[in-house]
């Protein structure tokens, strides 16, 4: 269960606070500087669930070709589930063009996170090819 928790615990969390966020009537926002600024909302508030989904996929080791792909359908799906939500939520409404802001903002926190552990995964290559060089700065 420690396992578990470790590796799926901040997704799950995660999903739950974009569900309870959902369930508000009124989530509007105190500033609109533009029409579209609930869409940006919803990818600024989609892109940290796809860095933590495909963190989840990929725990511990290198992603493989379809984690990032399997993440996006997770989150996609997700974020289509959420906006049905708000139909039955009282002052809130379904819209579509949410579900795409949630797709662009879950393709890229996992694209982040790829480009991240892309980083990480080199680097440590990188330490393991040259042991002792340079240790401490001292050459």
């Amino acid at each position: 269960m420690k396992n578990f928790l470790r590796r799926y615990g901040l997704t799950i969390a995660w999903a739950a606070l974009l569900f309870g966020l959902s369930s508000i009537s009124d989530l509007s926002s105190p500033v609109n500087l533009f029409s579209w600024d609930d869409k940006i909302q919803h990818a600024l508030a989609y892109m940290p669930f796809g860095w933590l989904l495909l963190r989840s996929l990929a725990w511990k080791r290198k992603i493989h070709r379809g984690d990032f792909g399997f993440a996006i359908i997770i989150g996609v799906l997700y974020s289509v589930t959420d906006e049905i939500h708000q139909y039955f939520v009282p002052g809130r409404f379904m819209d579509w063009t949410d579900a795409v802001a949630d797709a662009i903002g879950v393709t890229v926190g996992g694209w982040i996170f790829y480009r991240w552990q892309e980083r990480w995964f080199s680097k440590q290559q990188a330490n393991a090819q040259a042991p002792g060089e340079n240790v401490g700065g001292l050459a």
